[in-house]
């Protein structure tokens, strides 16, 4: 049952997930492309309707898991090109941190990252051409209110580990940042396209096409309302007729 191809395709599936952890985009790829071809075999011993659906799903889970994981390994190929080029600038003297070119933390983070190395590098070897350091290399931390100092070896040890941790931290920081630039630069161009086919599938005006509409819109009018005050009739001045004054009869009052 275990040479089943049902059952060695999800063998290299689990491979698959395998190879992914450990960033070996090819082989998981070969390993989705078997489990699809296993799975083809698989549809073959079978008459079951709902198996066949099923089988047909997983087949067509791993064909598009192949195409996702190619172009993740097309996005880390091209963040870690971006690494190295920041690693690179980092190391160039001539390198101005204070430019405004958009990888100048990143470089500055690098740089203090390889003067501490070497300032590590001058404590385990005082003898060595890069420098001479004293021996009597003391730092004081206060315990319980004791003042213990701390001799060269321990110093040396506690700045290995801090500095091991701050490199993984920092390839970290700078590899999320790297990938989410990408993600946001893929997200605007197919944005960008779907706002296209959509303005193509419904028929709808674009931006262009409405403000050469509005300006049209805007000297038709102005034609039209020329033409309008042209063609009206001017009124003419009412006629004043006369003014009717009003007769009072005031001989009834004379007798009183």
């Amino acid at each position: 049952m275990d040479l089943h191809p049902l059952n060695l395709a999800h063998q290299q599936h689990r491979r698959a997930e395998a190879h992914l952890i450990n960033n070996r985009y090819d082989e998981a790829m070969q390993c989705h492309h078997n489990a699809a071809e296993l799975l083809l075999d698989a549809m073959k011993s079978t008459t079951s309707s709902v198996a066949l659906e099923s089988i047909t799903l997983q087949h067509s889970y791993h064909l598009k898991q192949k195409d996702l994981i190619k172009s993740k390994k097309e996005q880390y190929e091209r963040v870690k090109k971006a690494m190295d080029h920041i690693k690179g600038l980092s190391k160039d003297p001539n390198y101005n941190i204070l430019s405004n070119d958009s990888s100048k933390v990143q470089v500055a983070i690098y740089r203090t990252i390889n003067e501490a190395d070497s300032l590590l590098y001058q404590l385990k070897n005082p003898n060595s051409e890069q420098g001479h350091l004293k021996d009597a290399i003391a730092k004081v931390d206060v315990v319980d209110g004791k003042k213990i100092e701390k001799g060269k070896e321990t110093v040396i040890e506690e700045l290995q580990i801090l500095n091991q941790n701050l490199h993984s931290l920092v390839e970290q920081l700078v590899l999320q940042a790297e990938v989410l630039k990408d993600e946001n630069m893929t997200l605007k161009e197919r944005v960008s396209y779907l706002e296209k086919e959509r303005v193509k599938y419904l028929n709808l005006p674009t931006q262009s096409d409405l403000l050469q509409r509005n300006f049209s819109n805007i000297s038709g009018n102005e034609g039209l309302t020329n033409e309008f005050i042209q063609k009206m009739p001017i009124a003419k001045e009412p006629q004043h007729r006369p003014v009717v004054q009003p007769h009072f009869d005031l001989s009834a009052l004379k007798d009183l």
